[in-house]
């Protein structure tokens, strides 16, 4: 069962936080592993960066919470039943442009990190190295503006970015 949200704390910038943070970054973790779920949330929680805000079991559930919560970053597996991580990270990007989306896969290739760019993902990860190379990737990912392949100041989505979800409801944290 995905976890609720709370109120989103203002936080100050963490030793492990990207340049210029002003807060964790609100994270939707979507696994239908439950053992991988349970054990990236635990790790999630040990880094001030992250504030997990909710989990899904597969690509339709996490559209659903991504609606409703609004978050500045999903973890997305790649494989995943009924609905894969490509197929939600596509409808995800089109329906919230300022959304982060960073694709995990045990299937750590160029032909699978390709594929998940050309779904919209903005970062690829291995899980066997997710521990290791996580906020590395999560900095490059809110540091670079893909659209015109150049660097920039830190770009963080303002909670108004989620006034309406993809179904036009407005998400639960405001």
């Amino acid at each position: 069962m995905p976890v609720a949200s709370g109120v989103m704390k203002q936080t100050p910038t963490s030793p492990s936080a990207p340049d210029n943070f002003p807060r964790p970054l609100c994270t939707l973790v979507v696994d239908d592993s439950f053992r991988f779920l349970r054990a990236l949330c635990a790790y999630l929680k040990t880094e001030p960066m992250f504030e997990v805000v909710g989990t899904a079991v597969g690509g339709g559930e996490a559209l659903h919470m991504a609606a409703m919560l609004g978050p500045d970053l999903v973890l997305m597996d790649l494989h995943m039943p009924v609905m894969d991580g490509l197929q939600a990270t596509a409808i995800l990007c089109r329906a919230v442009p300022n959304i982060r989306i960073i694709i995990m896969t045990m299937e750590d290739s160029a032909a699978a990190e390709a594929e998940a760019q050309a779904h919209g993902a903005h970062g690829f990860i291995g899980k066997p190295r997710i521990t290791h190379d996580l906020i590395t990737e999560v900095r490059r990912v809110f540091h670079s503006d893909h659209t015109k392949g150049r660097a920039e100041q830190l770009v963080v989505p303002s909670r108004s970015a989620f006034t309406t979800g993809p179904s036009g409801v407005r998400p639960a944290i405001g």
